[in-house]
């Protein structure tokens, strides 16, 4: 009986070993910020919608950590964001927008940085004290969610980020 829980116990260990080789997190430290680039304004009369619609993207930055030179990085990164509808009861949408970058090498200690591909966020609500019959929301918000992204390395995943940590579970296309 104890020899099977320590043999469970070291395969554990060893797929767990496994998993943190594949990822070599360790090796690179990404940091990543969100940034407004623009907003534009557009006012309604009594009756109508105010709208706004602000552009996102994210400025990341990767660090080698290591004494030796990465090249070859490509990072395939996804932008989640949720849209609401202006007069919609539904609850809002979850969307992502796709990118890439490559790196062609990092030196030792080297950080660059770079800029995500921007989405478009919008916010609108009625003007006046008007309301929809049906009940709909009067106000509507699209959200930004997060960012993930994955590092290949010759064809080979190297490592990956999520900002919030539970989009690292997402699927990128």
């Amino acid at each position: 009986m104890k020899k099977t829980a320590f043999i469970a116990f070291s395969v554990a260990l060893i797929a767990i070993a496994a998993r943190l080789t594949m990822a070599s997190n360790s090796d690179l430290d990404i940091h990543s910020t969100p940034k407004k680039a623009d907003e534009s304004v557009k006012k309604a009369s009594d009756g109508g919608a105010n709208t706004t619609k602000e552009h996102w993207h994210y400025e990341v930055t990767v660090e080698n950590r290591t004494f030796k030179e990465i090249d070859n990085l490509e990072v395939k990164y996804a932008i989640f964001y949720k849209q609401e509808k202006l007069g919609v009861k539904a609850a809002p949408t979850a969307q992502h927008q796709n990118g890439s970058f490559t790196i062609a090498a990092l030196k030792p200690h080297e950080k660059k940085s770079f800029s995500t591909d921007a989405v478009e966020l919008a916010k609108s609500n009625l003007v006046g004290n008007w309301i929809y019959s049906s009940g709909a929301k009067p106000n509507a918000q699209d959200t930004l969610v997060g960012l993930a992204l994955r590092i290949n390395q010759n064809g080979q995943q190297f490592a990956d980020y999520a900002n919030p940590s539970t989009l690292g579970k997402e699927k990128l296309d």
